[in-house]
């Protein structure tokens, strides 16, 4: 009922706005109800859905349900409470770089309704680690709070020392205040896809110096999605022996390359990276193929790309994603999408006669 009401009533009203206004609207609207007792309240009376099924550990950190908030959304941290009552096991913040950043030129956000797809080109705008860590906390979200890092985006290419000392100091401000780090080591939107830490001896170094970090929390690698065994084998022996990293998320390949609804002449002039439900596909086949490859008692896969419904998820957990992150389908399908895909999974865990959404965890996908 509730995502009927959005799809009708209230999409086509955000719809008609410019896509970035109306990110940032929300954001506003996000952190004035966070930010009180009663607006959270609110929240988690209309959206939150909780259930024992739902609950499990990953890296050492216990989550009320698997579906987590993806960066990107809440770039700086402001909505954090608002999402975190809205019923997600997680929120993860960013991506953010030690330097503020007003990312790429304007428009930089686009809508493909006939694909529920987004082109996103914003380049990384962020207010900096230190401003950015001062609004964390652990204790402002009842589930994991993390934070996605990334390199500066200058409009310049840096050395990969520069890059390496960038992922240093951005991590620091954070230590203390989030449960887990993301690593952007190839973010479409600032390298193109391409990084210095496609080069083991980079990514060894990088690991290294994070190793002396003090008070490091679980830190997770995001990279291109692929299923290139040399590739896989170049970062998996770059990481050896950092207790330090617990897994994997994938990011999207730049570009729009996917086959759509959208006519190729609306597409074609939007720069950026495509994300939403035309995805699905390939970053299924990389969760497939990582998961089939990776220590399962060392390292973790958190799912993304084109999950929109609790099948979606549960196809995602059963080819291995330990959690599953959103962005694109809430646009499309509103906040109660939260509660729906959580309620689905419930339904799902006990068609197939599971206690624990743990059991799930790739049940379709067995070692070759």
């Amino acid at each position: 009922m509730e995502m009927d009401l959005y799809r009708t009533l209230v999409r086509p009203l955000l719809f008609s706005c410019d896509a970035e206004w109306i990110h940032n609207r929300t954001l506003d609207v996000g952190a004035a109800l966070g930010a009180t007792h009663v607006g959270r309240i609110l929240l988690r009376t209309l959206f939150e859905y909780s259930h024992p099924s739902l609950h499990c550990t990953v890296a050492g950190l216990h989550f009320t349900n698997p579906l987590g908030i993806a960066a990107g959304f809440d770039k700086n941290g402001r909505a954090v409470r608002a999402l975190d009552a809205l019923g997600f096991g997680s929120v993860e913040v960013g991506s953010v770089s030690a330097h503020p950043s007003v990312g790429n030129a304007k428009p930089r956000l686009f809508r493909l309704p006939a694909d529920e797809a987004i082109i996103v080109n914003y380049g990384v705008p962020n207010g900096g680690a230190q401003a950015v860590s001062q609004r964390m906390h652990k204790r402002s979200t009842d589930g994991p709070l993390g934070v996605n890092l990334v390199e500066t985006n200058t409009g310049q290419g840096l050395e990969d020392d520069a890059v390496i000392e960038e992922f240093v100091e951005a991590v620091r401000p954070f230590c203390s205040k989030v449960d887990y780090v993301t690593l952007n080591l190839n973010c479409p939107n600032t390298t193109g896809g391409s990084s210095p830490f496609d080069s083991p001896d980079v990514l060894r170094t990088l690991m290294l110096e994070y190793g002396r970090i003090r008070d490091l929390p679980p830190v997770f690698l995001k990279f291109t999605a692929h299923a290139d065994g040399h590739r896989m084998e170049n970062t998996l022996s770059a990481i050896e022996g950092c207790s330090f990293v617990r897994g994997f998320i994938f990011n999207l390949p730049p570009g729009a390359n996917y086959p759509l609804c959208s006519p190729t002449h609306v597409v074609k002039p939007m720069p950026g990276t495509l994300c939403g439900p035309p995805t699905q596909d390939s970053m299924n086949e990389a969760l497939r193929f990582w998961y089939r490859h990776i220590d399962r008692q060392r390292h973790v896969i958190i799912g993304s790309g084109g999950v929109r419904t609790a099948d979606d998820a549960y196809e995602k957990i059963r080819l291995g994603a330990s959690l599953v992150q959103i962005y694109t389908a809430l646009i499309y399908r509103g906040p109660g999408l939260v509660q729906q895909i959580n309620q689905g999974l419930v339904r799902l865990l006990k068609r197939d006669g599971l206690e624990a959404i743990g059991q799930a965890v790739g049940l379709d996908n067995d070692r070759p």
